[in-house]
């Protein structure tokens, strides 16, 4: 049978490592990657334990293996050069070399009685039984079969021998330790003489640990036997039945196997299996595995009918190969149970320290919760009126200079955010580049506010009031205005400059323009009135131009300091249109673009525009038509925005044909039903522009 062999002091594996690179990937939370790593370094010293005292069991196992090993195999020497002192000495005997029966009987007996278990017999060179002790029977049946028995035969040329053979004993068929040796006439050549007879004596195998003294030494346990104890000096070790336990046995040249065995928990008699029984017993395998061995004297791991045992083989001399055999199981089982001990203790330790940690991770996890919440709405642009409880009343001193830095934080970004736009602010915060000098060409929409006769008031009234109104009405437009997406661009004086569709693009600009605009007159009525019911005499009247076109937005400035806006003709259109609503008397005025765009977006229908005049923008060749945004459909009469229509397509045509033909249209238009405001108005305009075209 083959058996993989693998050398246990030289054996190196190379330990699995996983492949740990997908959990780089993943996050976790603070007091979770603590618990692991706790878990983690419980786990690796149990490895590392385990390996450390599995390596030292091994070499404690082997040391003792050796020890044992090496005690019998010196007891057997001993045991052996003994026999053979004793055996020289008798055949050297002259009595016993007179080969006389009552001579050799009166030599034997001091001898016989020291060992009373040996059966001694001193054969003539013919075969014939000279003598023997205790006396023998069928004395010719045997002396016919000496002369072919090994022993007999090697030492009648002259060589002492050991062998192990079958003798029946009684009824049974029992082991026998032969021992032989040449005995030489009294008057001889020992060279040149030939030996006159043999001297031997026959021990039984069961009797050895007797004879030898063995059992008087050590007592032998059984393994895994219930009620047993274990000795803490175990030189020989028995199993039955089962690979597991622990196994000690001899191996003779001739095949043979001698084992001890125990009845009790002491040792009781030495057992033989000769080869051809040897053969039927599960004992073959050790045998074969030990046989097979590359190393001895060295505790190997080998595999015997898919088992795992630890083997010690020593030779002892030409005639005794002594094996001692332990499977994995009970080497490992004390490690084992250790182990399961200290994994239990140490479980229970990590349940009462994840506790502890999670309560201490709780006093740091919940504070540092509060500083990502605070950091991520400060990243925003969302400004915390106040810190969390768990920042500003922490006991960790890191955790309080966190809140110390975070509260002067949220102060500077609170304080500096006002003086830029907020969304350009969060655009270079989502951009996480630093801000630089440059732009691009995008569609925006631009509006411009301004107070009429601002300077008046600032002239006729008290600084501080005025900058006090200012600051309230700047505030409700810009709330207005970015309740609209828009983007507060800057404050000039009393005026303010906005724009829709950067640094982030907004849905229907055009709309929410006008939008803006027209919330920009609510905001200041509200505010002129609540001024009024107040006591204060300040009126204001805003006015406010809208235009949309093709501007480069972006850093304009120098180096060390820029600021984020929007150049080109349409902006300067944009504030034209601001300012030319003094001279039409208007609140707000549009771009014939602004119209277009927002008819695109289908909104159309929302808003009232009336056709004002066609004028030409400074620096161009090309005229454009301006609209008042007079408010939003929903607001009139569907007769007032029939005579809307009417009144821009007569306007239409003073602009293209003529203000005669405009009058001709309008005085044509029915006289059945009043007129509303917008003909009314109508009326006088052209009225006035036929006045100022004539000749004076």
């Amino acid at each position: 049978m083959e058996v993989p062999i693998e050398v246990i002091p030289n054996s190196r594996r190379r330990p699995f490592v996983p492949d740990l690179s997908i959990l780089r990937r993943l996050q976790f939370t603070f007091t979770f990657q603590i618990t692991v790593a706790l878990i983690a370094s419980f786990c690796l010293g149990n490895v590392a334990l385990f390996q450390i005292a599995s390596k030292r069991l091994l070499a404690n196992e082997q040391r003792r293996f050796r020890d044992n090993v090496l005690y019998l195999s010196s007891s057997i020497l001993a045991y052996q050069d003994s026999i053979e002192t004793e055996l020289a000495f008798a055949a050297n005997s002259p009595e016993i070399r007179s080969l006389d029966n009552k001579r050799i009987l009166a030599e034997l007996k001091p001898i016989i009685a020291a060992s009373p278990l040996r059966k001694w017999r001193i054969w003539r060179r013919d075969g014939k039984l000279l003598a023997s002790s205790p006396p023998e029977i069928n004395i010719k049946l045997k002396e016919k079969r000496i002369l072919r028995e090994p022993y007999f035969i090697k030492a009648i040329n002259g060589k002492r021998n050991y062998s192990i053979r079958s003798t029946l004993v009684g009824p049974r068929l029992e082991g026998c330790l032969e021992a032989a040796l040449p005995i030489y006439p009294l008057i001889s050549n020992a060279k040149a003489t030939k030996p006159s007879a043999v001297l031997s004596f026959c021990l039984p195998i069961s009797k050895i640990g007797v004879d030898s003294g063995l059992v008087n030494v050590e007592k032998i346990s059984m393994a895994n036997q219930p009620g047993v104890a274990k000795q803490k000096n175990e030189y020989l070790a028995i199993h039955r039945g089962k690979y597991n336990g622990r196994l000690f046995f001899m191996i003779a040249t001739s095949g043979n196997l001698i084992f001890p065995t125990v009845s009790t928990n002491g040792f009781d008699h030495i057992s033989l299996l000769t080869a051809r029984r040897l053969a039927k017993t599960n004992y073959r395998t050790f045998v074969d595995a030990a046989d097979n061995l590359p190393l001895r004297d060295t505790l190997q791991r080998v595999e015997v009918d898919g088992h795992s045992f630890f083997l010690y083989a020593h030779k002892v001399n030409e005639n005794w190969t002594a094996v001692s055999v332990v499977d994995e199981q009970t080497i490992y089982d004390p490690l084992t149970k250790n182990l399961l001990e200290l994994v239990l203790v140490q479980l229970f330790t990590l349940l009462a320290t994840s506790i502890v940690i999670f309560y201490v991770c709780r006093q740091l996890v919940k504070p540092l919760k509060a500083v990502v919440s605070t950091v991520s709405q400060l990243s925003n642009l969302e400004i915390p009126q106040e810190q969390p409880k768990s920042l500003s009343t922490s006991n960790i001193i890191e955790i309080s200079q966190v809140s110390a830095a975070i509260s002067k934080l949220s102060f500077a970004m609170d304080s500096f955010s006002r003086y830029l736009p907020r969304e350009v602010v969060k655009s270079v915060l989502n951009s996480k580049q630093s801000a630089r000098l440059g732009g691009e060409t995008r569609e925006l929409v631009m509006l411009f506010t301004d107070i009429r006769n601002f300077t008046t008031y600032s002239e006729s009234g008290d600084a501080i009031m005025i900058l006090d109104h200012l600051n309230t009405y700047m505030t409700a437009l810009t709330s207005r205005i970015m309740e609209t997406s828009g983007t507060i661009d800057k404050y000039i004086g009393d005026s303010v400059m906005a724009f829709w569709g950067a640094p982030y693009t907004v849905d229907q600009p055009a709309c929410k323009g006008c939008t803006a605009a027209l919330a920009v007159q609510e905001e200041t009525s509200r505010l002129n009135l609540e001024w009024e019911q107040a006591g204060i005499d300040l009126q204001f009247f805003t006015r406010v131009g809208v235009n949309i076109g093709s501007v480069i937005v972006g850093n304009v400035g120098s180096e060390e300091r820029f600021n984020y806006t929007v150049i080109g003709d349409p902006v300067n259109l944009a504030s034209r249109l601001e300012g030319t609503n003094k001279l039409y008397g208007t609140g707000i005025l549009v771009s014939q673009a602004i119209v277009d765009a927002v008819n695109k977006e289908n909104s159309k229908h929302d808003f009232c525009f009336r056709l004002m005049d066609r004028v030409k923008v400074k620096g161009k060749n090309l005229s454009t038509d301006i609209y008042e945004l007079v408010g939003y459909r929903s607001h009139f009469h569907p007769l007032e925005l029939e005579d809307l229509a009417t009144a821009n397509a007569i306007m239409a045509t003073s602009l293209d044909r003529g203000v005669n033909l405009a009058l001709e249209q309008l005085l044509a238009l029915p006289t059945d039903k009043p007129n509303t405001r917008f003909l009314l108005e109508l009326r006088t305009m052209l009225t006035q522009r036929q006045a100022a075209n004539q000749p004076a």
